[in-house]
């Protein structure tokens, strides 16, 4: 095996993270600075609706909060990423689910309706994507993670519950 062309290819794989790096931290950077529109149309209509189907004003603002964020950070993905979300939300069984997610904020992180919902989510999930065929942000993304755990640190059932599903979505 040659060591150069290998060192060249690994050189070149970190160059091109670094300049996605880069142009993260710019866009949030923007952001910030109130420079970038935060949401197409399209998702704003998207988080009235979910006012009105009867979610806590706590998760509209959350989920704008996330979007804004998921645009800022991940614009050739945002929209596919918020069709995939908009069509489960267009289900009304999945619909209630995360209705169910939401009002599972305040609960406590024992309470047995916490393992029914990871269970329920799970089933879904699986139901829509198959096995190991989750929708990602991209592979490299450390975002989404920072994401989860800020809105986990929100709620001790939230977190329980995330760390129920991921165990029984990991392979």
């Amino acid at each position: 095996m040659e060591f150069r062309p290998v060192l060249r290819e690994i050189d070149d794989e970190l160059t091109a993270h670094m300049r996605n790096l880069e142009a993260t931290q710019g866009r949030l950077r923007q952001l910030a600075a109130g420079q970038l529109a935060p949401l197409p149309t399209e998702v704003g209509a998207h988080l009235e609706h979910l006012a009105r189907w009867g979610f806590t004003p706590r998760w509209v603002d959350l989920h704008r909060d996330l979007w804004i964020l998921v645009f800022a950070t991940h614009p050739d993905h945002a929209m596919t990423l918020f069709h995939d979300q908009a069509d489960i939300l267009a289900d009304p069984l999945r619909r209630q689910l995360f209705r169910d997610y939401d009002h599972a904020y305040d609960l406590d992180a024992d309470d047995p309706r916490i393992d029914d919902l990871a269970r329920r989510i799970v089933a879904a999930t699986r139901e829509r994507y198959g096995k190991g065929e989750l929708p990602e942000l991209h592979e490299a993304s450390e975002i989404p993670a920072l994401i989860q755990q800020t809105v986990n640190a929100s709620s001790p059932a939230w977190q329980r519950l995330d760390s129920l599903i991921r165990a029984q979505l990991d392979p």
